[in-house]
């Protein structure tokens, strides 16, 4: 045997060695990242119990027609077991469902903006993490900008479906013109006014306090100014807005779409 055979078949052998290894990391990146999604939709599935939307208005007809005949209109909104969510984790905050996707979670809130990156609503270490709100926000008493963050996992879970609000198809009108929100305090409907991707070097979310009216107004504008759709929302000073933000699939972009809170 030449002494290049020789090296030939070893160079071989180490080749065929590493790409073993590569292929059983991937394989267990896999497992993990299966393993991630089905830990935390079980979760889910076990927390839709301390959740309703209660339809009001088909509840009576006869209530129906004589809210209908005094012009006031009642809707849908979310009863929320709070006690029970913060029984199991005391960071819960909040809940967020978003019609026609999958978005229908607890939110919490942490000391800071890292803690939920990698763990799940029972704070177990988990790839998916969780939907949380930013640490600067306060609940129940809102500020002026909530901002809930979540991941964008590639099977749609988390906050993945926020995509579809991107799709030039995406119908915004009627039940899709708007998202729910509640508090301990409040049951709210958040109205789309902008929706965008932007680079996420770009991005600047603001969490806190406006120093004025106006400079909170100046805020908005410039959201609205970002959005793909327009939409014909009116905010003034006295309102207060939400923010859903999510990565895209290259991790270099954001997907962000804001709402006005109207408390129902």
């Amino acid at each position: 045997m030449s002494k290049n055979n020789s090296i030939g078949k070893k160079i071989i052998i180490i080749f065929r060695i590493i790409s073993a290894i590569v292929i059983i990391l991937c394989l267990i990146v896999l497992y993990k990242w299966h393993r991630n999604n089905i830990e935390n939709q079980n979760i889910v599935n076990e927390l839709g119990n301390f959740v309703n939307l209660n339809d009001v208005s088909n509840t009576e007809n006869e209530n129906q027609e004589r809210n209908e005949e005094s012009n006031e209109i009642l809707e849908s909104k979310l009863e929320v077991n709070f006690e029970k969510l913060k029984n199991r984790n005391s960071d819960t905050v909040a809940w967020i469902r978003v019609n026609n996707t999958n978005i229908d979670f607890p939110v919490v809130k942490a000391e800071d903006n890292n803690f939920y990156l990698k763990k799940n609503f029972d704070k177990e270490a988990n790839g998916a993490g969780w939907i949380f709100a930013d640490f600067r926000n306060t609940f129940p008493d809102l500020t002026r900008n909530t901002i809930i963050y979540g991941h964008n996992r590639r099977n749609g879970t988390m906050f993945g479906n926020l995509l579809y609000l991107l799709d030039e198809n995406w119908n915004f009108e009627n039940e899709n013109s708007y998202f729910y929100f509640a508090t301990e305090k409040a049951s709210y409907k958040a109205q789309i006014f902008s929706v965008y991707m932007k680079n996420a070097d770009e991005l600047s979310l603001r969490a806190h306090e406006f120093a004025n009216d106006a400079e909170f107004l100046t805020y908005v504008q410039i959201l609205k100014e970002q959005s793909i759709r327009e939409f014909n929302v009116e905010i003034n000073k006295d309102d207060k807005i939400i923010t859903l933000c999510t990565c895209d699939n290259t991790n270099k972009n954001r997907i962000v779409v804001h709402g006005k809170l109207v408390e129902q």
